[in-house]
């Protein structure tokens, strides 16, 4: 077994130098096309991720703040069944952006009715700088997952805006 395991070693090795090998015999001409290519396959990429996320994000169903309010006073067990867990999008007008106590961003959209009950739309401490750049009043559409209530009130977390 052991003698397997210095060949396996030896081979893994052996191929690793190879790769070095070839990699410092092309020329400067080669390692920037190879360079290049690399550089388009990363575009490609991004931009077919960015068609997939534009249609998800298509798919998903649309509410406002108000109506996902409504929906939780009306019945939250219904709401629960419409929202938690699941990926939605969402439109309204910010009321507040803050921070929780462990230092994760969110924002609060306005809502009609119980001032009390305005939805929270919780981000990654990753999105504190795209959210730097949003401001009380403007109108806002996120993608988010419900995380159900609390007290009546809306959450929902891992939120990114559209």
């Amino acid at each position: 077994m052991k003698k397997l395991l210095k060949w396996i070693a030896f081979g893994f090795l052996g191929l690793l130098v190879l790769g070095f090998v070839i990699e410092s015999t092309k020329s400067p001409e080669q390692k920037a096309a190879d360079q290049a290519n690399a550089q388009q396959r990363e575009a490609d990429e991004a931009q077919a991720r960015a068609l997939q996320a534009k249609q998800e994000a298509d798919s998903l169903p649309t509410v406002t703040a108000t109506e996902m309010v409504k929906a939780y006073e009306a019945n939250t067990i219904a709401a629960d069944q419409q929202f938690k867990g699941k990926k939605f999008k969402v439109t309204g007008t910010i009321g507040d952006i803050n921070t929780d106590i462990m230092g994760n961003p969110y924002l609060v959209l306005r809502a009609s009715g119980n001032p009390f009950n305005q939805p929270q739309f919780s981000f990654d401490k990753g999105a504190s700088a795209q959210l730097a750049n949003v401001t009380k009043g403007s109108k806002i559409t996120l993608i988010c997952t419900g995380k159900g209530d609390v007290a009546k009130t809306p959450m929902s977390g891992s939120c990114s805006i559209i």
